[in-house]
């Protein structure tokens, strides 16, 4: 049975109570909501409540937890992109005079999706790079600047509360998940982490764990994929096929073989070259494999 490093203290975050859920108070009308694997945001305005995405990881939770902060109703629903383990419960808030904003990227996504009734379809969407939103006298930004996890992925920036919203992009003192959140195209990843910390932001919600982060806690995890990088490019350069195969006693004939045990020892090679992380973010054991596999076949093809 594989054993994991213990997740360090200050990984963990608040100790959720029996309701299963916390809710943490951002400033502003903000408020940050969490069960531990799953968070997200709402924000209190003068008529209702504009949150973004409603987990089925949270569920009921999600109403109990506004309900906790306001009477008010929930007036709009952001999706930050298609993923049902993030939007899997908006059926719950759906009824008349609900909008759910998406980009249409989105849209079709959710479209293809069919019978799944659990994401209801967007009531508007736009096209393009960016959606300005006044709602109740908030304004909300909403920019695709390019496909870091899924086709039509949201960065949700609250200007004047310097909140953002960037679901999937990363864990605040964690590593990141399986191969980088599953991202759809890794050179877009990397740029997300640069484009992120291009907004003006004191706090950042990025859809998992029971944390939310600052922009340095974004330029931590930039920091850690570029030396997910740069090990998994030295050990691109420096592991040969031939060898690699030639040592695990693959049949010359099995081309997919070679090719499987190759990228076995870049991955072994490269754990090898990865600097200690364990004492500044948690889980680096647990997704180290996943996550340079994803690197180097990324700088291998991209």
């Amino acid at each position: 049975m594989t054993e994991f490093a213990p997740v360090p203290a200050f990984a963990l975050g608040p100790d959720i109570p029996e309701s299963g859920y916390v809710v943490t108070d951002l400033g502003g009308g903000a408020y940050f909501v969490t069960q531990g694997m799953i968070n997200t945001m709402f924000l209190v305005t003068k008529r209702g409540v504009v949150l973004v995405d409603a987990s089925p990881f949270l569920g009921d939770k999600l109403l109990a937890a506004i309900a906790e902060v306001t009477p008010k109703p929930v007036t709009h629903l952001i999706y930050s992109h298609a993923h049902a383990d993030h939007i899997g419960a908006a059926h719950l808030l759906n009824r008349d005079g609900l909008k759910i904003i998406s980009h249409e990227v989105t849209g079709e996504f959710i479209k293809e999706a069919k019978n799944d009734d659990r994401r209801p379809l967007p009531t508007e969407t736009f096209s393009g790079r960016r959606k300005e939103m006044d709602i109740d006298g908030v304004r909300f930004v909403l920019d695709y600047t390019g496909d870091w996890h899924q086709a039509g992925n949201l960065f949700i920036h609250l200007p004047e509360q310097k909140i953002m919203a960037a679901m999937d992009s990363f864990a605040p003192k964690n590593a990141p998940f399986f191969r980088l959140y599953f991202s759809a195209h890794l050179p877009a990843y990397f740029d997300a982490m640069d484009q992120m910390l291009e907004y003006d932001f004191e706090t950042v919600v990025t859809g998992h764990m029971a944390l939310h982060g600052t922009p340095e806690d974004v330029a931590m995890n930039r920091e850690y994929i570029r030396d997910l990088r740069t090990a998994a490019s030295e050990a691109l350069r420096t592991v040969d096929l031939k060898e690699a195969a030639a040592a695990a006693k693959v049949p010359e004939n099995n081309k997919q073989a070679e090719l499987k045990v190759w990228m076995d020892a870049v991955v072994a090679r490269a754990a090898e070259l990865m600097p200690p992380w364990d004492k500044r973010l948690g889980g680096t054991d647990i997704f180290l494999a996943d996550n340079l596999n994803a690197v180097a076949w990324s700088v291998f093809i991209d």
